[in-house]
């Protein structure tokens, strides 16, 4: 198939997705999805009001954003991101308005966002940003501590990132995604209580630019 053809991996090794992983079994009780099962308490202030504001503010920026995507990617690859970040978008912020986003606690709504991603974006990239939700969501489940703080966040934003890395192939400097994603999570996570998120911005935007210097990607196609 031509996706197989486009794939790079300039690493001779094996891929770490390849490697089996015994299968978990799971609980067979009824009624045992993420809904029910007892979550660790949310630490931070107004959690529901900045989710909203973030997720409006992120999916306008994607809507808005796409004649340019879609115009670059037409130079580098199918020329449909553009269209497939807005679908995404789109879904998401009807999903919002309706209230189906369980924006009460994080592990939920990183949950119905994955939900949402895959029920509305193709692609690869679609896939790898469901998969990035997903592990979000079950990183803040599995929280030991007091509860979920700002700090918990930024770990479950990186755990989402690594799986990006795991199951993609790609990693930073494979002038993919991570670039972009891997910086500015490690700046979030770093030592100290306060997440630095204007830190994290811009490592997130000079990754990205460096992509630009790159001379081909190690992943993907671009």
């Amino acid at each position: 198939p031509a996706w197989a053809k486009v794939d790079v991996w300039s690493d001779l090794s094996q891929r770490p997705s390849e490697n089996e992983v015994p299968e978990v079994a799971g609980e067979s009780s009824a009624g045992n999805d993420t809904g029910s099962t007892s979550l660790p308490p949310v630490l931070v202030e107004n959690f529901s009001t900045l989710a909203t504001a973030i997720i409006s503010r992120c999916c306008n920026a994607l809507i808005e954003t796409e004649p340019t995507l879609t115009k670059y990617d037409t130079i580098v690859g199918d020329g449909d991101c553009g269209i497939t970040m807005a679908r995404g978008a789109k879904e998401i912020s009807q999903r919002l308005e309706s209230k189906i986003l369980r924006i009460d606690h994080p592990s939920l709504l990183f949950s119905d966002l994955a939900d949402a991603v895959s029920a509305s974006m193709g692609g690869t990239s679609g896939i790898l940003l469901e998969l990035m939700f997903r592990k979000a969501s079950t990183t803040l489940m599995q929280s030991t501590g007091e509860g979920i703080t700002s700090k918990e966040l930024a770990k479950a934003f990186r755990a989402g990132a690594e799986a990006v890395s795991f199951y993609g192939g790609a990693q930073e400097g494979s002038r993919t995604m991570l670039d972009a994603l891997y910086p500015a999570s490690a700046t979030m996570v770093e030592v100290g209580s306060v997440v630095d998120i204007k830190g994290a911005a811009e490592a997130a935007r000079k990754g990205a630019d460096a992509t630009a210097a790159m001379d081909h990607a190690e992943a993907g196609r671009s």
